[in-house]
C-alpha cells in the first residue's frame, strides 16, 4: 500500500513540471498587483506592430531571477487587443477595472467600439470572468480616451481618471481631442460623476498619478495639449479627493527636466519614486519626491551599479520593498537595436539594482523545528517506559505520520493535477502552464 502511494506521488510530481514562457517585448501595457500576483494586461509590440489581448502574470510569492523570470500566461484573454489603457484593482470587490486605451478587434486594427464610446470592463479574479461594466453604469460616462493613469481609493471604492486624448481619423487626417476633466467612478454603486473643473490643469497625457494617504492625488510630468510640450516635474498639479479641489505646488529641492511616459510608485513612508520617461531628447533614471514636507522636495539617489537602460511607456509596481519595472521602450539612434522585454528590480531600502528577487515573507517564516519533551519527571501512578519502548513508539508514530503525509500529499497533488488538466482542456494556449493557486 505504501509503495503504491509513493509511486502515485512520484508520477504526479513528474507531471507537475512546467516551464515559464518568454514574453514578447511590449510597451503601453496595464498592470496591477493582486493576490500575490503581478498581472499585465495587453500592451503593444514594436516588432510585431500589433497589440495584445494576453494577460501575463508573475507569482511574486516565489523567488526568481530577472534573467529568467517565471512569466505565465492566463488562459483567459482580454475581449479585445488593448494598449495605452489604465487598470485599477478594487480589493473591495476583488475585481480589476480596465478603462480606455486602444481597443482593437482580434483579427484587424479596427476600433471595436468607435472612438468616442466609453468602455469600462471589469475582470473578476475569483472566476477569471470579464464583465462589460459600461452597460450597467449610472451617470454620464466619459468619452473614451488613452494615455491616462488612474488611481483608486481602496477604502471608498472610487477611482479617479484625469485628462487623456482621443484620436479620430478622417481619411489621411488625424484629429485629436484632448481632455482636462476629472472623471470619478464609484465601483460600489457603478456610478460615474465629474470632479471639480475649477483650477484644473491643461489637458494632460503621459503623466503619472499617485494617491497619497491624505487623499491628495499628485500629478507628475506628462505632456500638455494642445501645445505638445512636457510639463516640468517641479510644477505639480494636486487634486484633493476629500474636498474635490484642485491646487498646484512648486516642488523644492533639485530642478528636474521634464519628461513623460515615465512611471511612479508610492512607498510606505509617502515617497514617490519616479523612473524613466522620455522628452524626445533624453531618457532619465530615478528621482524621489518627499511628500512629508511642504512644499514637496525632489532628490536624486545614486543607485549602485549596474544601472539599467532607461525605458518609457513601461509599468512599475511596488512589491514589498522592491520596485518592479517591466517592459517599455528604449530609443536609440541605431534603428537596428532590438527591443527587449526589459525587467529591472530596485531595492528601495538602499537604492540598489538587484537581479535576484527574494520574497520578504519567505525570510520571515519561522524555522521548521520539532519540540521534544525531554523531561524525566514521572507522574504518580504511571509506569516508567524504558528508552527502547520510547524508541519503538516514536518509530510507530513517525511511520504512521509518514504514511498519512504521503497519503494526504498524494490526494492533494492528485486533485490539483486533475483540476489543472480539466482547465487545460479548455485553454486556448495548450502549451502554456497556468497556475490557479
Amino acid at each position: 500500500m505504501i509503495k503504491l502511494q509513493v509511486f502515485f506521488l512520484v508520477i504526479i510530481l513528474s507531471t507537475e513540471i512546467c516551464h515559464s514562457i518568454i514574453p514578447i517585448e511590449r510597451s503601453a501595457q496595464s498592470s496591477i498587483l493582486a493576490d500575490k500576483k503581478l498581472f499585465f494586461f495587453g500592451g503593444m509590440s514594436s516588432q510585431l506592430l500589433s497589440s495584445f489581448n494576453q494577460i501575463l502574470y508573475l507569482d511574486v510569492s516565489k523567488p526568481f531571477n530577472t534573467t529568467n523570470p517565471p512569466f505565465e500566461i492566463l488562459n483567459v484573454s482580454i475581449p479585445f487587443r488593448s494598449s495605452y489603457a489604465t487598470a485599477l484593482f478594487s480589493p473591495l470587490k476583488n475585481e480589476v477595472y480596465l478603462f480606455g486605451g486602444f481597443m482593437r478587434n482580434e483579427l484587424n486594427d479596427d476600433n471595436m467600439f468607435g472612438n468616442h464610446i466609453s468602455v469600462l470592463i471589469s475582470f473578476n479574479l475569483e472566476n477569471n470572468g470579464w464583465n462589460f461594466t459600461f452597460t450597467k453604469t449610472n451617470g454620464i460616462a466619459p468619452e473614451n480616451r488613452r494615455l491616462i493613469n488612474g488611481v483608486i481609493n481602496n477604502k471608498t471604492g472610487k477611482f479617479y481618471i484625469f485628462g487623456g486624448v482621443n484620436d479620430t481619423f478622417t481619411g489621411a487626417t488625424t484629429n485629436s481631442i484632448a481632455f482636462n476633466d476629472m472623471n470619478i467612478f464609484d465601483t460600489i454603486s457603478l456610478t460615474w460623476s465629474k470632479g471639480s473643473a475649477e483650477g484644473s490643469p491643461l489637458p494632460l497625457i503621459g503623466y503619472t498619478a499617485t494617491l497619497l494617504s491624505n487623499g491628495i492625488i499628485v500629478f507628475i510630468g506628462g505632456e500638455e495639449r494642445p501645445y505638445n510640450y512636457n510639463v516640468s516635474l517641479n510644477q505639480l498639479a494636486l487634486y484633493d479627493t476629500k474636498v474635490d479641489q484642485w491646487s498646484s505646488m512648486r516642488a523644492q529641492g533639485i530642478t528636474l527636466e521634464n519628461r513623460s511616459y515615465h512611471s511612479a510608485v508610492l512607498t510606505s513612508d509617502e515617497r514617490i519614486i519616479v523612473f524613466g520617461g522620455d522628452n524626445f531628447l533624453n531618457q532619465y533614471q530615478l528621482a524621489v519626491l518627499n511628500t512629508k514636507v511642504v512644499p514637496y522636495e525632489w532628490s536624486v539617489p545614486t543607485p549602485a551599479p549596474p544601472l539599467p537602460l532607461t525605458t518609457y511607456s513601461h509599468s512599475a509596481t511596488l512589491v514589498g520593498n522592491y520596485m518592479f519595472i517591466n517592459f517599455g521602450k528604449v530609443d536609440y539612434v541605431d534603428s537596428n537595436h532590438e527591443q527587449l522585454p526589459y525587467f529591472y528590480i530596485l531595492d528601495i531600502r538602499n537604492f540598489t539594482w538587484v537581479a535576484q528577487y527574494e520574497p520578504e515573507q519567505l525570510s520571515q517564516l519561522p524555522n521548521s523545528t520539532n519540540t521534544v519533551n525531554t523531561s524525566t519527571t514521572n507522574s504518580p501512578g504511571l509506569s516508567v517506559e524504558t528508552p527502547s519502548d520510547n524508541d519503538k513508539k516514536i518509530g510507530i508514530i513517525i511511520g504512521a505520520v509518514g504514511l498519512s503525509v504521503v497519503t494526504v500529499a498524494g490526494l492533494l497533488i492528485g486533485y490539483k493535477y486533475y483540476k489543472k488538466q480539466r482547465v487545460h482542456r479548455y485553454a486556448k494556449q495548450a502549451k502554456q502552464c497556468v497556475s490557479y493557486n
